[in-house]
């Protein structure tokens, strides 16, 4: 019996050994996969700790590119803005300049028309008149009729220039009546078929206009007068005056429109397009009356529009 519990406990003993001995190496393969593990994760870590700060230079790069691009595009809209505003401003100084310039000659031009105005009437008419009376006393009769009728329409021609050039004083009670007073010196010879009208709304009010713009008014009317007797041919012409406020445009500058018509024999579209253009290529006989027309407006801070067809004759529209 002793002997059986001896070879048992030997054999226990046995046992355990072995056990032991194969759990061991069982025990470092699995130290072995946590470590092989443990290992790729940190990897796995460090290659996306990598990747975000690659991603974030990148971030970091595009957004200086756009900051510079956005700070490129603000300095040139400012840069323009400056342009475009010192442009302007150059502009505005040269149609200033260009503007006082232009009323200083219009002032000259006035000027020297009552200076010829004055010497015609006390020079060269008194001196018509003095041969007229010279011519009274000749023993030829018959030639010093023909002398004296020379003279007498030589004189009536030394007044009708002296009064072109001098007009009578503006008020806005005789502006109407002076106009038409013009209408009748250009016209007088035309026959008696010929028919010239001014008309003006009752709500045209040239009280509200200077003595000097009254005047560039009266100008502009005479020279294009002036024009239609000398090149339209025309039998009927009128000049009507509209206030812009009535015609129910509240959104225009303009005060008074002037409409000038005739039914001569017109002007060619090329010859229109050339005035309204200022070119005057093919209007060298027109240039001077339709320039200063043009001046005067501008003057007046207003525009001007030819329109006409060949023998369809033409209208002038000032709006000032």
């Amino acid at each position: 019996m002793k002997k059986f519990l001896f070879l048992l406990l030997i054999s226990a003993l046995l046992s355990f050994s072995c056990t032991q001995k194969n759990s061991a190496p069982q025990k470092t393969d699995n130290q072995k996969i946590y470590q092989n593990s443990h290992i790729s994760t940190e990897q796995a870590l460090l290659s996306l700790i990598q990747e975000n700060a690659d991603l974030k230079k990148k971030q970091d790069t595009f957004f200086n590119y756009f900051l510079w691009l956005i700070a490129t595009i603000v300095v040139g809209a400012v840069i323009l803005i400056l342009l475009n505003v010192r442009e302007s401003r150059q502009k505005d100084k040269i149609i200033l300049s260009s503007k006082q310039f232009l009323h200083h000659s219009i002032q000259v031009q006035e000027a020297e028309r009552k200076r010829l105005s004055y010497e015609l009437h006390d020079s060269v008419a008194q001196n018509l008149r003095y041969v007229t009376l010279l011519a009274e006393n000749l023993k030829e009769k018959e030639e010093a009729s023909k002398i004296i009728s020379i003279q007498n329409e030589n004189i009536e021609a030394i007044r009708k220039l002296c009064y072109n050039l001098t007009p009578p004083v503006l008020n806005e009670s005789s502006m109407i009546s002076s106009l038409e007073f013009l209408g009748e010196k250009i016209f007088d010879n035309e026959g008696d078929e010929f028919e010239f009208r001014i008309v003006a709304e009752d709500s045209v009010d040239f009280s509200v206009w200077s003595a000097e713009n009254k005047l560039h008014i009266y100008r502009i009317i005479q020279e294009a007068l002036q024009n239609i007797q000398k090149h339209a041919h025309a039998s009927e012409v009128t000049v009507l005056f509209r206030d812009c406020h009535s015609e129910n445009a509240p959104n225009t500058n303009a005060h008074l429109k002037i409409i000038i018509t005739d039914d001569g024999i017109g002007m060619s579209n090329k010859l229109v397009n050339e005035i309204n253009n200022g070119s005057f290529k093919s209007a060298q006989n027109l240039h001077f009356g339709i320039r200063n027309i043009i001046e005067r407006v501008q003057l007046l801070g207003g525009k001007i529009k030819y329109s006409s067809e060949e023998n369809c004759g033409t209208q002038i529209k000032v709006e000032i």
